[in-house]
């Protein structure tokens, strides 16, 4: 286990990916060709997301980790030729693809890594590693603007060492400590499996669902935001000392998440917290610079834990052989629905500000995703009445 959560630190460490639409508009691109660029990387997340969880469910969830990383290299090469448009698209292509390999078989591998007898501890466990990958990433969002403000090309290098070493260390777990290296199933009966899953976990869909409109909403914020926050005249250094506090608050959270569930049931907190982030959504219409960047960090931050707490359920719903599949599924209804929000706010961007379009594009999710989460709390109400 130790490997996978070094591996997860590594992997986290993403130099770019608070700075690039930065990057991307001093390279003369402009906020609507960047929507678009932004839409086709999440459109192309749709398209991979389900079946890069079958291919991971079939040839092993380490084998899928090392190709992502590798595909995740050639899309930050192709940030050295920013002037040639058609080969950052291509790049954004195979990122969404490495991102899909990646997503899902992470937390798979943890999930396998972990013996029968402590799969209760599964959701401290997976505390831990988002611990570590938090805290990874707000190294990489902490340092990558200032290390852009010296050198771009630097950046990009380092970025690319990083994601090297990454397939490294997860090239170098032993098999034999982890539960599943590979399925001896053909991809037909992997899908067949995962169908099933589907139609007989009925509560899998609902949590879906919300899982994957909240964390539509968050994420449109955090890509966005360092645009939005640039609009307010603030330097790309604080803003990515900005986003790299956001991370390290979060993962102190993520830790003791474990120990908060004790005390308040996971459903109830999924709900509070998202109605929490909704009311925040709504401040960022009033457009002062303090709501905004408060608003920013404390949703970014307070997201991390109920995602966690989706990615447990789905964990312990899910069937052995069908384990990224089932991640796949969120991330790619996640893909979809951002897809649909680069294309608004690439046809709203040139009507109203981007901080308008954000918040309520904010709102409109996360009140999606409270239905979601009501309905599958009723639902598991009615359950229980019925056992009883």
């Amino acid at each position: 286990m130790k490997k996978i959560l070094l591996y997860n630190g590594f992997s986290n460490i993403m130099l770019e990916v608070i700075v690039w639409m930065i990057y991307l508009k001093n390279q003369g691109w402009s906020i609507a060709e960047i929507a678009l660029l932004e839409g086709i990387f999440t459109i192309s997340q749709a398209i991979f997301e389900f079946p890069s969880g079958i291919i991971s469910d079939k040839i092993g969830h380490k084998n899928a980790l090392v190709l992502g990383e590798v595909i995740c290299v050639l899309y930050l090469i192709t940030f050295f030729f920013a002037n040639v448009h058609i080969l950052v698209y291509v790049g954004f292509i195979l990122f969404a693809l490495g991102l899909s390999l990646i997503s899902g078989s992470d937390v798979s591998i943890l999930y396998e890594s972990v013996e029968e007898s402590e799969k209760q501890k599964y959701l401290k466990y997976l505390g831990y590693f988002n611990f570590i990958g938090i805290l990874a990433m707000a190294l990489g969002n902490a340092s990558g603007g200032w290390i852009a403000s010296y050198s771009w090309s630097l950046m990009f290098i380092i970025a690319i060492l990083i994601r090297i070493i990454s397939a490294i260390i997860i090239l170098s777990i032993n098999k034999d400590d982890i539960k599943s290296a590979s399925s001896d199933d053909t991809f037909k009966s992997v899908i067949k499996t995962f169908i099933s899953f589907v139609y007989k976990e009925k509560d899998f869909r609902w949590i879906v669902l919300s899982m994957s409109f909240s964390s539509a909403a968050i994420t449109i914020s955090y890509q966005y935001g360092p645009l939005i926050m640039r609009d307010f005249n603030i330097s790309t250094q604080l803003i990515s000392t900005v986003f790299g506090s956001i991370s390290l608050v979060a993962s102190v959270l993520v830790l003791i998440l474990y120990k908060i569930t004790k005390y308040i049931s996971e459903d109830k907190l999924i709900v509070l917290l998202q109605t929490f982030s909704l009311g925040i959504f709504s401040f960022f219409l009033v457009g002062n610079m303090i709501f905004v960047l408060v608003g920013l960090i404390i949703v970014n931050i307070i997201f991390e834990m109920w995602n966690i707490l989706f990615e447990n359920k789905i964990q312990e719903l899910a069937y052995d052989n069908a384990r990224a599949s089932a991640i796949s599924m969120a991330t790619l209804c996640e893909s979809i629905i951002l897809t649909l929000g680069s294309y608004c706010i690439s046809i709203f961007s040139k009507i109203t500000s981007l901080i308008n379009i954000v918040s309520v594009l904010g709102m409109i999710l996360l009140f999606t995703s409270l239905v979601g989460m009501l309905i599958y709390t009723r639902n598991k109400v009615k359950v229980n009445k019925l056992q009883n």
